[in-house]
């Protein structure tokens, strides 16, 4: 998709009601000039969350979700950015522009569509000859592994029939081109010319997307022999480290769930959904991707891996392991005892004890940490310094600081080492503070900071209420002047469109932030309780004293710090310089 102008989104959201957008994923109930229900983005038991039909905004006052129509389709389908537009587009009937190579793109969207097209076919003619006298075999297999019929619709199975052309001549009895048959990946070409089929007397897996199309193809074979997979290969449509098997049964069940059970293959995942385990996805055989874990965070942040026991399979855990903690997911491991996969281990044990597996499963540190004095069972000086490296690694990807510290802790008690040498070696990996740092006495004290960004909150409110106070503002003070940064670039772009005469539109507004927190800051301020009309310039004139005396103190605790600085340096130049200024400051105070 090309770049999307602004004007174009301004139209799309000019032509989307807000509240009869909403009112079709979730009901609505009036309340005074707003509409309430239950928040569709967490548990709760009291309406919080509200819609704007002024505004054509929405907030959540429990969990902080808000933002414009573009918001809601992002956050409630789980879309990016182009997609939700894309949506939108059509429901208003926005035509959106194509890319300088107009011709090409939709070339190239045109061979998608069709190879979707053609998988969607190739599954159909799967599905029914699994159904047929010729796929009683593969029916039997999946009875024998306890996959009921609801499960087997559920997934769409199938049966490749033991042909060399047997999906090949189907395809092309469609009017098919050949080199589009071969472009899904459904063919080979023969040495000597021709083509045969791919798939041949095996259980067929369709691939499916979130968004519900067939995209490639798992296919097993129904005994013990070699290769005991076939999969599709890599295809316009189809990129194995980039897809999630399972995801379109399991999306809303991670969402309710605010966890995603991740396991390796498709009977791994599909025993266990059948059980009652459906927030369960499969990385369909391969260490997880970046593409993969991105996908799962559209849905949730909580991740609980069940891989084989095998070394393969924890050797796949372990290398997802710190992809996992810099995409900030909080991620649990399962231990399986040796010999099962979750598929064994469900229909050997119930999903009772598989159940209670998940909740006994381990910290990722807990679980790294075992595996390497399995590894090093000998805890000599040099093991100790292998096994601190490795985790240290693991260490380093934490951004947050407590965490640092407090594995830090836990892996000096574990090896019997000094907790200062390993924040030393730590420092070596990773340019990170040799210890958590303290509080910076520059700062204004939490209090005082509190204070501080409710008057700036409270200001941003009025200007987004009376735009005539955005002129006021601007004389006096610039976005640099806002200690919230999120409320910074708010007043920044409002300053920008104040320049170039443009309307404050809040809608739009709330599109232009980068920073999806000042989004919902914009919907939080508007969604709370308006000030009286008459009470508002008395509030703004209010609201920048407060700030100009904030920000005159910090300026002061600022030179406090420095006249110290250039005491114990015994520059006395520097020092009188100093002082002057701090008295200026605080005669202006008077």
């Amino acid at each position: 998709m090309a770049l999307i102008p602004e004007n174009t989104i301004e139209e799309i959201l000019s032509r989307t009601d807000i509240v009869e957008l909403i009112s079709g994923y979730i009901p609505l109930k009036r309340a005074g000039r707003s509409y309430r229900t239950l928040c569709p983005f967490h548990s709760e038991k009291t309406p919080s969350f509200m819609v704007n039909p002024e505004r054509q905004i929405f907030h959540c006052f429990g969990c902080s979700a808000g933002g414009n129509a573009l918001g809601f389709v992002m956050q409630y389908e789980r879309l990016e950015f182009p997609e939700a537009v894309e949506l939108l587009a059509k429901k208003a009937g926005v035509p959106l522009p194509k890319a300088a190579s107009g011709a090409h793109s939709s070339q190239n969207q045109n061979i998608l569509t069709q190879l979707y097209k053609i998988n969607e076919l190739a599954a159909e003619l799967y599905s029914e000859q699994l159904y047929s006298a010729q796929g009683e075999a593969a029916l039997k297999y999946l009875s024998k592994r306890a996959v009921s019929k609801d499960t087997m619709q559920k997934f769409k199975l199938g049966f490749a029939l033991d042909h060399w052309d047997g999906l090949l001549n189907y395809l092309r009895g469609k009017g098919i081109p050949l080199g589009l048959i071969e472009k899904a990946g459904l063919v080979i070409p023969k040495d000597n010319g021709g083509y045969y089929d791919r798939f041949r007397n095996r259980l067929i897996v369709p691939i499916i997307d979130a968004r519900n199309r067939v995209l490639g193809f798992g296919a097993r074979v129904l005994d013990e022999s070699l290769p005991k997979y076939v999969n599709s290969p890599e295809t316009p449509v189809y990129s194995k480290g980039k897809i999630l098997f399972g995801l379109n049964a399991a999306c809303e069940a991670i969402r309710a769930n605010d966890s995603a059970i991740i396991v390796e293959g498709y009977l791994d995942l599909i025993t266990p959904y059948q059980a009652g385990f459906k927030n369960i996805v499969a990385s369909c055989g391969t260490a997880l991707t970046l593409e993969q874990l991105r996908l799962i965070k559209r849905y949730s942040h909580n991740v609980v891996m069940v891989y084989d026991p095998d070394n393969a399979g924890q050797l796949a855990t372990l290398r997802s392991l710190d992809l996992l903690i810099e995409e900030g997911l909080h991620a649990q491991v399962v231990r399986l005892p040796d010999g099962y996969d979750p598929d064994g281990y469900v229909r050997s044990f119930g999903p009772d004890k598989f159940r209670e597996l998940i909740r006994q499963a381990e910290d990722i540190f807990d679980y790294k940490l075992e595996m390497l004095r399995a590894k090093y069972s000998h805890l000599t000086i040099a093991n100790k310094a292998e096994i601190a490296l490795e985790m240290l690694s693991t260490i380093s990807k934490f951004s947050n600081m407590v965490l640092k510290s407090a594995y830090l802790k836990k892996l000096a008690e574990a090896l019997k080492v000094d907790e200062s040498s390993l924040w030393s070696e730590l420092k070596k990996i990773k340019d990170v503070p040799a210890r958590p740092r303290q509080p910076n006495s520059r700062q204004l004290q939490p209090e005082a900071a509190s204070n501080s960004y409710a008057t700036e909150r409270l200001l941003v409110k009025l200007m987004l209420e009376e735009s005539e106070f955005i002129a006021h503002l601007r004389e006096k003070m610039s976005p640099a002047d806002f200690r919230d940064r999120s409320l910074a670039q708010i007043v920044s772009r409002m300053f920008e469109l104040f320049c170039a005469g443009k309307k404050i539109d809040a809608k739009c507004l709330v599109n232009q932030c980068a920073d999806p927190q000042a989004a919902q800051i914009i919907c939080e301020l508007l969604a709370s309780e308006h000030p009286p009309a008459a009470d508002r310039l008395r509030m703004f004139d209010d609201c920048l004293k407060r700030m100009k005396e904030d920000l005159r103190k910090l300026k002061q605790q600022e030179l406090c710090e420095q006249m110290k600085l250039a005491q114990v340096r015994k520059d006395e130049f520097r020092l009188r310089e100093l002082l002057a200024e701090f008295k200026y400051l605080s005669k202006r105070a008077n």
